[in-house]
């Protein structure tokens, strides 16, 4: 059991890294895009939700004894090797520069936390009423 847990936690460290660096930005807050990506931008936030979600859901199950500094911890790890990996994919590149501002990383780093975070709060206490 103990070594299907350990999976579970690099799985959704990993799939949190992944999802961190390719759905981001969140949403773009510093530069209009000339091409107009309305319909991408919409699947890019579903789709974040929907993962940020599952994971939260997962987390409920392997950290249902840990504390919300820990999980919020984990979360914010995961999602800074998301954001290394992305600069460091795009390093040299325009896209960094209008990409990697305050603003949108902040951005990033709520939505990441809160609804994972969230989510596993939620399931938690789902967990011990039942």
């Amino acid at each position: 059991m103990e070594d299907k847990k350990k999976r579970i936690i690099a799985l959704v460290f990993i799939g949190l890294a992944f999802v961190s660096c390719g759905m981001f930005p969140f949403v773009n807050l510093t530069k209009e895009n000339p091409i107009r990506m309305e319909i991408i931008q919409w699947v890019i936030v579903v789709n974040s939700i929907a993962f940020y979600y599952y994971f939260g859901k997962l987390e409920a199950k392997v950290f249902s004894q840990k504390s919300i500094i820990f999980v919020a911890s984990f979360n914010s790890t995961a999602t800074f090797v998301g954001l290394g990996s992305r600069f460091l994919l795009e390093f040299g590149e325009v896209s960094n520069v209008y990409n990697f501002t305050l603003p949108n990383i902040v951005l990033q780093l709520c939505v990441s936390i809160t609804l994972t975070c969230g989510t596993w709060f939620f399931y938690k206490r789902v967990a011990e009423k039942e």
